[in-house]
């Protein structure tokens, strides 16, 4: 890793990413529809539901008895992915347009992946959570938590890696074009 001609860049990814933590301390459920709404939309379509939107609480599914809210926005996955793929693309990129460039992508695609990872880990819990539940004693809210930390935690992983070994194919192949 070329520490010294990426360390202005990671200062400010890192700069970038405790403003948006910080913001999110302040941020309001309206603020956060950007990653609520998209989530919810999927939702609805893969349980074939509907739900409300109930303003300063979130999209409420009556059917399903689930509160989509800012807790759930999965706004610390969005960030924390955006860090993680931008390092990832800046270790890799020697332009300073590039870099830059690489900023902006990482933020991009790190959004899509949160509503993809935010999505499945909520749906995993509508499935599971219940059946858990009933098998154990184990309370819904443990179950909950335990589903989305190896939800997020095994997509990050899995995106780095596969991130990484497709930006090495490309940079092996640009060498010989």
């Amino acid at each position: 890793m070329n520490l010294d001609k990426n360390l202005p860049y990671y200062i400010f990814g890192i700069f970038l990413f405790l403003v948006f933590k910080l913001g999110f301390k302040y941020a309001s459920h309206e603020e956060l529809i950007f990653l609520i709404k998209p989530t919810d939309t999927l939702i609805n379509s893969l349980t074939g539901s509907t739900s409300v939107y109930i303003e300063n609480d979130g999209y409420y599914n009556n059917h399903l008895d689930i509160l989509i809210d800012k807790s759930c926005a999965g706004f610390n996955f969005w960030i924390l992915s955006f860090l993680m793929i931008m390092f990832l693309l800046l270790k890799y990129t020697n332009s300073h347009f590039k870099k830059i460039v690489s900023i902006l992508i990482a933020l991009i695609f790190a959004f899509f992946l949160t509503i993809t990872v935010n999505t499945s880990r909520i749906f995993v819990s509508i499935v599971t959570q219940n059946k858990l539940s009933s098998l154990s004693n184990i309370e819904t809210s443990v179950i909950h938590e335990s589903i989305g930390i190896l939800i997020n935690l095994s997509f990050l992983i899995i995106t780095y890696l596969i991130l990484e070994k497709i930006i090495i194919k490309y940079k092996s192949h640009a060498k010989f074009a």
